[in-house]
């Protein structure tokens, strides 16, 4: 009967153990948690890489911006477009029933005009009742 006392304390005692090790661990992990949502003790901590990265993001943007620039003033340049215009005409000379087959047939121009007057219409007198409502 003793050693089944025995064994019970003894896991008791390992039962406590346990648990007052799971508390600690709980307790560093919530310590761990709120160190790292802790914005200005993380930036104590990396300021140095917290400020490379950032450079790094300024600088691919800015890289971003200078070649969109680029492109554009390229796209402008005479030189560009008189090459474009070239690269065109040739297209057209080498196939122009590809040219003949873009042009829009004149009952295709003819029912986009009579949309958008309708189109335009139907705007004018949606506002005007909205006008008139509000008003």
């Amino acid at each position: 009967m003793s050693s089944a006392r025995e064994e019970v304390e003894d896991l008791e005692r390992d039962v406590d153990q346990i648990r007052a090790n799971l508390g600690e661990l709980v307790g560093e992990l919530n310590q761990r948690r709120h160190d790292a949502f802790d914005l200005r003790l993380q930036f104590r901590q990396h300021a140095g890489r917290m400020i490379l990265v950032g450079a790094a993001l300024l600088a691919v943007m800015a890289g971003g911006i200078v070649l969109a620039v680029a492109r554009l003033r390229q796209r402008r340049s005479l030189r560009y477009r008189a090459g474009r215009f070239g690269q065109a005409f040739r297209r057209a000379l080498a196939h122009p029933e590809h040219l003949a087959e873009t042009q829009p047939s004149v009952s295709r121009k003819i029912a986009a005009a009579g949309g958008s007057a309708l189109a335009a219409a139907m705007g004018k007198r949606l506002a005007r009742r909205l006008v008139s409502a509000s008003g």
